[in-house]
């Protein structure tokens, strides 16, 4: 009964190290974010740049619609209020800040959890498969648990032996 209570808690302990490198990734992808809207929203000359990249930095952090939640309204009522070039500019600095974090996403988390970058690709892709838009949430808690569980099987198989 002792040996299963260790087993246990090597695994809350691993999924906890997993869920607190998942939140510094997010911090980090936030951060990454931050700069670079901080970077275009100044190179467009918009007013109170810094304080609206603070706050589509943070909305970032919802998944699923993340930046896209303000960026892609405030573009379209550019384009819709004449001013094309802004709603250009926008919607070219939205598309930046996806495919830059859509690239660095899998790297970052992966590196904060300790799970190779493909496995976490891998296991939102999947999770977004199964379970939709809540899947692709997940992807990365589940990621952490199978960790979890596989680091300790093999505490157990080196203990057993």
């Amino acid at each position: 009964m002792n040996k299963w209570l260790y087993y246990f808690n090597e695994l809350t302990q691993s999924i906890s190290k997993g869920l607190t490198g998942y939140l510094k990734a997010m911090a980090k992808l936030a951060l990454l974010g931050l700069v670079i809207l901080s970077i275009g929203l100044w190179y467009f000359n918009i007013d109170w740049w810094f304080l609206k990249a603070l706050t589509i930095a943070i909305i970032d952090l919802v998944p699923i619609v993340g930046s896209g939640l303000i960026m892609v309204p405030w573009a379209l009522g550019h384009l819709f209020l004449g001013n094309t070039t802004l709603a250009i500019q926008l919607g070219l600095l939205y598309v930046v800040l996806v495919i830059v974090r859509q690239i660095a996403e899998p790297i970052i988390t992966g590196r904060e959890i300790g799970v190779r970058a493909v496995y976490t690709l891998l296991s939102t892709v999947v999770c977004g498969i199964i379970f939709g838009p809540l899947g692709a949430v997940f992807g990365a808690v589940v990621a952490i648990i199978l960790k979890s569980v596989f680091e300790v099987i093999t505490i157990k198989d080196r203990v057993d032996s």
